[in-house]
């Protein structure tokens, strides 16, 4: 399977996320709206936006232990997902670590909209939980079992992104990524960090769903984020077209 390209769009103010939507939309399989970050947020606008340069959009609102700025309660953070899946959102990012009732909840309001949808299966809504672990990287029996219990929940993509802190937090990672791949689990995979460079290069070409990359370094949303021309810089030279 082809991993997608997300870029991720992380701005202040709605006249921002309109100007770049629509000059990088073009680049991108898939644009990560963070709501969390947006002071003027207008839902409703998002999704005349959406229409207009036609392409899917996740979106996600990140409180602070997960990189984002959202500030209040879960059940607030949840709501404006909610919301997106309603009016249509392509994929929403939740946390893990979010209350199992509001996963639920999640779960349930996308099994609705699914129902009423007369897309393919590929294109009705989908839920990524989402596992963000800043401080470093937990061993591959304790990642084995949060991409299984994330998968229990209802999850169509699980997400794994942990801190690099050695060369063999990497390999933790790419294990993890062909396990789940044998598994026939979609992850996403990437370590966070300078140190986790590599594994942006690697896990998608071992079987990661999806690679983050902002189209420059000043719209880079994580540590150790490269960009798109970077990737591919490299894939190049390895003589890798497939991405």
């Amino acid at each position: 399977m082809k991993s997608l390209h997300v870029l991720p769009v992380k701005v202040s103010s709605m006249a921002e996320l309109d100007e770049r939507v629509r000059r990088e939309a073009p680049h991108a399989d898939l644009l990560e709206i963070w709501l969390d970050s947006l002071r003027d947020l207008r839902l409703a606008e998002i999704f005349f936006l959406k229409e207009e340069v036609k392409k899917p959009f996740l979106f996600v609102n990140r409180a602070p232990f997960e990189g984002g700025n959202f500030m209040g309660t879960s059940v607030q953070r949840v709501a404006p997902l909610i919301e997106a899946l309603e009016r249509g959102a392509d994929w929403v990012d939740v946390p893990i670590q979010t209350e199992s009732t509001l996963i639920k909840k999640v779960m349930a309001v996308k099994k609705a909209m699914a129902s009423k949808s007369h897309k393919s299966p590929k294109q009705k809504p989908k839920i990524i939980l989402s596992y963000h672990n800043f401080k470093g990287t937990p061993s591959l029996p304790e990642l084995k079992k949060i991409v299984q219990d994330a998968k229990k929940k209802g999850a169509d993509l699980v997400k794994i992104a942990t801190f690099a802190e050695s060369m063999d937090d990497n390999v933790t990672l790419f294990e993890l990524t062909k396990w789940a791949k044998r598994k026939r689990i979609p992850l996403c995979t990437n370590a966070m960090g300078p140190k986790g460079e590599i594994s942006r290069v690697i896990c998608p070409l071992l079987g990661s769903a999806l690679y983050y990359a902002p189209l420059t370094e000043a719209h880079r949303t994580a540590p150790g984020q490269m960009t798109k021309a970077e990737l591919r810089a490299v894939w190049s030279r390895l003589k890798i077209a497939k991405l």
